[in-house]
Order: C-alpha cells, then sequence, then structure tokens
C-alpha cells in the first residue's frame, strides 16, 4: 500500500468516548451522551475545550418514542453550556454512521474547524414496544404482513441459505460461528454488554426468534451512547500527536421494501458505498485489515464479506467456516481469502458489545480510532506493524441506507 497516494482527508478524530452499553435503566439519554461527549474531550491530548466545538452532529433512532424526547438539540445545548448550531439525524440503525457523514462533509466544505459528533438510544425504557418501534425502519406494508425486524432478516437468512448453503449444515454453522467469535472479541472489551463466551451449539439451540433465526443469531436491547472529536485535518497536530484521519466518507441509498429489491440475498446500498469509499481512499479491500461491520443478525456480517468484494458472492459461509475453525484458539479470529486477512468487529460488534441504534455508527469509529491508536488495552490487535487501514459500515433498516467510512493512521 503507497500511502502517498491517499486524497485529502475529510477530518481528523482527536478524540473519542463512550459509555458503557447495557441496561442503563437509571440515567436519562442526554446524560449518556453527555457522558460520551465529556470522555471525548478530556481524551484529547492538548487542551481542546467546548468553547472550541463549532458545531454538533448527534445520532439517533427512536428517543420520540422509547423516551418521549425531541429536540435533542435543545437538551445538548443545556447539557454541554453551549449555543452552536446541533443537528439531529434520524437513519433507523445507521443514525450515528450518517451524523459522521454530515460532519464529515461540513468540515470538508470549510464550515467548521472542530465538530462533535454523538450517537445515542436509550432502548430498555420501551423494551416491551421495542418491536414495534423497530418496523419503523421497514415498510409500512412489511409491518402491516406481520413482519416483524428479525422476521425480515430470517426471510434474507433462509433465502441465503436456500441458494448458497442449501443441504450442506455447516452454511448454519458458519452463521452461527458468526455470533461466537463476535462473543469471543468482546471478552476483553470492559465497555461491552456481553464479555462472555458462547459456543455453535449454544446458539443453534437457543429460542428461535424467526426461523432459521435463533435468539443467539440476534444483537440485543441496548442503552448507551458514544462520541468523537473531528478536526480540519490541518489542525490535528495541534490537538494531538496521533490523529486518526477519515479518507473516506460515503452514503448509500436503496428501496426500503426487501419485497422490490433485485435480490433478498445482497445489500446493494454496501456495494455502492464500499465501492465509493475505496475509490476515495485509493485502497482495495486487501488493505483493510480491521472492520467494524454491522451485525444486526449475523447473515448481515456474512453478506457484508460478500458485499464489500472481499469473498465472492455465495463464498462467504465456507471462508467464515473455515477461518473458525483454524483461528477459534487465537486472541481475535481473523477472516481468511485468498492469502487476504480480515478480522471484523473486533470490539464484538452489535452482537456482544451491544446495539443502542443510534450509537452503533459512532461506536464502530471509536474502535476503530482506538485500534488505530494502539489504546484498545487488553483487546489491541497486532497484525505484525501492517494495520494502518480499518473501515466501518453502518446499515439502516433492511439495507435502505449504507454509511462507509475509512480510517488511517498515516498519511
Amino acid at each position: 500500500m503507497d500511502k502517498r497516494l491517499y486524497r485529502t482527508p475529510y477530518a481528523a478524530i482527536v478524540g473519542a468516548g463512550r459509555t458503557k452499553f447495557g441496561e442503563l435503566w437509571y440515567v436519562n439519554p442526554e446524560k449518556l451522551l453527555t457522558e460520551a461527549g465529556e470522555r471525548a474531550l478530556e481524551s484529547v491530548d492538548h487542551g481542546l475545550r467546548r468553547k472550541d466545538i463549532e458545531a454538533c452532529f448527534f445520532g439517533s433512532f427512536l428517543n420520540q418514542v422509547t423516551n418521549k424526547l425531541a429536540l435533542m438539540p435543545g437538551y445538548m445545548s443545556r447539557e454541554l453550556g453551549i449555543n452552536i448550531p446541533m443537528t439531529s439525524i434520524e437513519a433507523a440503525c445507521a443514525s450515528g454512521g450518517s451524523a459522521l457523514y454530515n460532519a464529515c462533509i461540513s468540515i470538508k466544505s470549510g464550515e467548521y474547524n472542530v465538530v462533535l459528533v454523538g450517537g445515542i438510544e436509550k432502548m430498555t425504557d420501551r423494551v416491551n414496544k421495542i418491536i414495534d418501534d423497530m418496523m419503523f425502519a421497514c415498510d409500512s406494508h412489511e409491518f402491516d404482513a406481520g413482519f416483524t425486524f428479525a422476521g425480515l432478516y430470517a426471510a434474507i437468512m433462509a433465502r441465503y441459505i436456500y441458494e448458497y448453503g442449501r443441504g450442506n449444515d455447516k452454511c448454519k454453522e458458519a452463521l452461527a460461528q458468526i455470533a461466537c467469535k463476535n462473543h469471543h472479541h468482546a471478552v476483553n472489551n470492559p465497555y461491552a454488554q456481553y464479555r462472555f463466551e458462547i459456543t455453535v451449539d449454544k446458539v443453534l439451540n437457543s429460542p428461535l426468534i424467526a426461523d432459521p433465526i435463533r435468539l443467539l443469531h440476534s444483537s440485543p436491547i441496548t442503552d448507551g451512547a458514544v462520541a468523537v472529536i473531528l478536526v480540519k485535518p490541518e489542525l490535528a497536530k495541534k490537538y494531538t500527536d496521533t490523529p486518526i484521519y477519515i479518507v473516506a466518507s460515503s452514503q448509500a441509498t436503496d428501496d426500503i421494501s426487501l419485497y422490490s429489491r433485485a435480490s433478498m440475498t445482497k445489500m446493494f446500498a454496501t456495494q455502492m458505498a464500499v465501492e465509493k469509499a475505496l475509490k476515495e481512499s485509493k485502497l482495495s479491500i486487501k488493505d483493510i485489515k480491521i472492520a467494524e461491520v454491522h451485525d444486526c443478525f449475523t447473515i448481515e456480517e456474512l453478506l457484508f464479506l460478500e458485499d464489500s468484494g472481499f469473498v465472492e458472492k455465495g463464498k462467504a459461509w465456507q471462508v467464515v467456516y473455515e477461518s473458525y475453525n483454524s483461528f477459534n484458539k487465537s486472541k481475535h479470529i481473523p477472516y481468511v481469502n485468498n492469502g487476504c486477512e480480515m478480522i471484523v468487529n473486533l470490539g464484538g460488534g452489535l452482537k456482544a458489545d451491544g446495539h443502542p441504534i443510534g450509537a452503533t455508527g459512532v461506536r464502530q469509529v471509536y474502535e476503530c480510532f482506538k485500534q488505530l491508536r494502539g489504546e484498545a488495552g487488553g483487546n489491541q490487535v497486532d497484525i505484525d506493524g501492517d494495520l494502518n487501514a480499518s473501515l466501518c459500515h453502518n446499515i439502516g433498516g433492511t439495507g435502505g441506507i449504507a454509511n462507509v467510512h475509512i480510517l488511517v493512521r498515516d498519511l
């Protein structure tokens, strides 16, 4: 990889903070977001203060429903004690990634020099209604037909198994191995909701949610918040000696309706967003050593491997199966294909780290930021000194929107 080929970065990340993910019953959403924002400020090496922040972008999906909380900018102006432009962005599970996308554009345009990006969701306050609430991210006809969010992904998983793994139990086992791998990665993540190992048998014998999806194929109901601080690239070294640069920020959309798409086993929004991000960064998928991938259900991580071009169509389950069985005793379990290696969801992904919807896209960037700076503690990955580029992939709904960001350590 020739580092001189990078285009001018969109922005540099100089600080990041997050809360623990889980069932945080006694903390209000705005307090969680404030905690994450304050930790992000405290993490900046050289004296960035609240008064230096020129704008904020916040991602959230269900706050109005789950907590009767709207006008997040007003709450955050009070909590942070600053009176600056603040924008709330809703894009279902891609809300956090969409907030980051808009923040990158705002810095790239020259409008702002310092921006705070936050993601927040507090889902457990309405846990008995959350299954219906999630269907806001899907076509109303799908809801009227009786689908749940899990039911739609179950249709995708069933179709994939039928087309590419029919009659082969290893395909179903691979979909369970993804969950096991992500739980394995979460053990050393102190912020993760589920820091324990699970087995393939436990996944395949867990309660059936929507055939063939079982409970342990699924990400949990989660509360939490994450924040990152972006600055104009030219200012990065003013605030930290080790900035991480965003060299690609892309977004693509597709029909919200699963039934009207050309294929049920391909996320075209992912393919388009990845292709654009790789073109912007002048990298190939082979250069990506670590990736934070949207795995609301394990089938989505499998599809990413194909839609990103890392694995050819219909072959991802074989790569997962072979990689897991080869490396399941390792600290991190990579996917290996044709001599290329990629470690996916180092912090546990949505499956084990947790999935507070609006925070997820920002949490992915937090994880890559920490990994690239060598600050991931007991969960730090080491790829023989070759760790420079990472990718974050954030999906909304069943693929109606996708955000992809590429981060690098060295320009």
